[in-house]
């Protein structure tokens, strides 16, 4: 038997003197949370309630008539705690937004605008969380550093030269050498000259790749006389995660020293992470409103291109207009691919027939003068992924190794079903043992430096020339393979060879069944439709898409008149058109309200960026669907048309 558990429930503190306002906030996180909560007022109830329990969250007005914001703020940081806290408030003035950010809030949000409210909390939660751990590993790494210090274990840092650097002044001190004595019973990186080329080559691949090399090293003692020792040998990166020195230690290292390089690596980790996750959250916040924009603009473009005659003679301009439109919808895509905060529809697939559907569009996006070839396992497994992101997958891997083959070459497409071991776990952070289906992409180009493959999935890094490249494609793959659970393994040789490895898990095969799709004629139809969308200017689009196309509309631009309509219409709407998040109260929440009276109500949510304020499986039923913004009206009447006729599966 399963037993479900419930999530713990979410400690809100809230200040403010208006139990109005704070019911408003609680009935916002309850559709979200289990909320348990208290109110004050004053300085003393909050010192009280911070003494008295833990908060998970602080939730304060930003006047009151015996405290303020500021003062909750300022109380908070003096008594020593870290709780995040969101001011919550009425009209606020761009410069008391900005004192109350200044003065440590972690966010401010207006009180007609609570739909942000939910999001804001979840990535507070989340960055608290991040800020524990690292607090953690520093605590950590303190100890371990006293405790190292009063080890006798062999220990010599260098830099990425092997120029001696550092000697652990307590080994000296326990055998009686001195500095030059001690760096002469030490592995000297690279130093002594006396190993086989191969070797060498071996171990510095994997040093400056950032594994940890293990093995038998010739050592040099002062004399000249050579010794072979059993050696360990890391990198040390700073909080770019650029390698500036390696550390050498013999094989009688303590667990402590070891736990502590593991320690300083999952730091730097840990700091890339946050950057990256940084630019994520910054690209998230762009897409909700530049999409509304993109989707009036081509929507419009698209409508009058419809109605111009062949012979316009401004049919080539408003052309033009729609090509810009639809490039910047790309890259706002391309973005929210790269955050993980786009909307995945994955299906069960054979990633084989995948690339043998796109083998011949594939090929025309390569050059003469370079051959493709596919190398695919025919007893090749399943996975479970969005189909429409695995191709651009594809094709992003496809014109970065064409772009590596500028005198030509060949690219090979591999595909494999591979299981990751506990070696590959530890060697390649990030992945995760078990069984997978690897998609390849080899070419033998002209590789890549070190630094070079250290920053390729960055957003806006690119190699090419000004104009010739967003570096937003590779971006793109990183963020794909991670919302799928996948990992991404990059290897390369300068002036030889690059290879992409994209692992994503398999499933189990009788899952799936290859899908014949069937297309129908004629989008038009004569149902009621409800739109829900609080930017007029989408709502007046849709409604006017929707209308031409011989149904009727209801249209709502609140959650609150949305509301109101259904109640007196409910019995009549075939479906509902909703906007993902809105002020007052966001979609999937209305939707929900909305069925209580109509179980089988059909629903299409359509947002350019929901801030996980709904995910695939709340779409997984045979009544939901999705359509990203922005959408043109060709691909909305076609997706209205789906739904209503039970067709979610095309």
């Amino acid at each position: 038997m399963t037993v479900a558990v419930n999530p713990p429930p979410l400690r809100v503190l809230i200040i403010d003197d208006s139990p109005f306002d704070t019911e408003l906030i609680i009935r916002e996180l309850n559709s979200s949370f289990i909320t348990h909560f208290r109110r004050v007022d004053t300085a003393e109830e909050m010192l009280g309630a911070l003494a008295s329990a833990t908060w998970d969250i602080v939730i304060s007005d930003y006047v009151m008539p015996s405290f303020s914001g500021l003062n909750a703020i300022a109380l908070l940081r003096k008594e020593g705690y870290t709780t995040p806290l969101i001011v919550v408030s009425g009209k606020i003035e761009d410069e008391a937004a900005v004192e109350t950010m200044r003065a440590g809030a972690n966010d401010y949000i207006l009180k007609d605008n609570l739909a942000r409210l939910v999001p804001a909390i979840r990535r507070e939660l989340e960055e608290s969380e991040v800020r524990r751990q690292k607090k953690t590993v520093e605590d950590e790494l303190r100890k371990l550093s006293h405790a190292v210090e009063q080890s006798p274990v062999s220990i010599i840092i260098t830099d990425k030269n092997g120029t001696i650097e550092y000697v652990n002044p307590k080994f000296t001190q326990v055998t009686g050498y001195g500095a030059d004595e001690a760096v002469g019973q030490t592995p000297r990186i690279l130093k002594s000259g006396n190993m086989p080329d191969s070797e060498y080559r071996r171990l510095w691949e994997t040093i400056t790749s950032g594994r940890e090399w293990h093995g038998d090293i010739i050592n040099k003692k002062k004399n000249g006389d050579l010794f072979w020792e059993r050696a360990s040998i890391s990198a040390i990166k700073d909080a770019d995660g650029v390698i500036t020195h390696f550390v050498g230690v013999n094989e009688d290292i303590s667990e402590q020293r070891r736990t502590e390089l593991a320690h300083k690596q999952a730091m730097n980790q840990l700091r890339q992470a946050q950057k990256m996750e940084a630019i994520g959250q910054l690209a998230g916040g762009i897409a909700h409103d530049f999409n509304n924009l993109l989707t009036v603009i081509n929507g419009y473009s698209t409508m009058l291109l419809h109605e111009m005659p062949v012979d316009d003679p401004f049919r080539s301009e408003v052309n033009e207009i729609l090509k810009a439109g639809e490039r910047a919808a790309d890259l706002t895509h391309q973005l929210l691919a790269f955050s993980r905060r786009q909307m995945l529809e994955p299906k069960v697939i054979n990633i084989n027939h995948l690339v043998r559907n796109m083998e011949k569009m594939l090929k025309r996006l390569i050059r003469e003068n370079i051959v493709m070839h596919t190398r695919l396992y025919e007893q090749l497994g399943v996975v479970k992924v969005d189909p429409g992101q695995v191709e651009q997958i594809i094709m992003n891997l496809l014109v970065n190794a064409r772009d590596a083959l500028g005198n030509g070459g060949t690219i090979t497409i591999e595909t494999a079903d591979v299981y990751l071991d506990k070696t590959f776990v530890n060697e390649n952070p990030g992945a995760v043992e078990g069984n997978y289906v690897m998609l390849a992409v080899h070419d033998n180009g002209e590789g890549m430096t070190e630094e070079t493959r250290r920053k390729i999935f960055e957003p806006f890094f690119t190699t090419k020339g000004q104009g010739k490249g967003t570096g937003l494609g590779l971006a793109t793959v990183y963020g794909i393979v991670k919302q799928s659970g996948g990992y991404i393994q990059v290897a390369s040789e300068l002036g030889q060879w690059t290879s992409f490895r994209v692992y994503f898990p398999r499933v189990d095969s009788e899952a799936w069944q290859e899908e014949t799709v069937t297309r129908h004629e004629g989008p038009k139809g004569n149902e009621t439709i409800l739109v829900i969308e609080d930017e007029i200017g989408v709502l007046n689009l849709t409604a006017h898409t929707l209308k031409r196309s011989g149904y009727e509309v209801l249209q709502a631009s609140s959650p609150t008149e949305a509301s109101r309509i259904f109640s007196a219409n409910h019995h009549r709407i075939d479906l509902v058109l909703s906007d993902v998040i809105m002020p007052e109260k966001n979609g999937p929440t209305l939707v929900r309200e909305f069925r209580e009276k109509r179980p089988d109500l059909k629903i299409i949510f359509m947002s350019g960026y929901t801030d996980d304020t709904i995910s695939s499986p709340q779409i997984i039923d045979e009544h939901t669907a999705f359509i990203n913004k922005p959408f043109t009206p060709d691909v909305l009447v076609e997706r209205v048309r789906d739904v209503l006729e039970g067709r979610l599966n095309i």
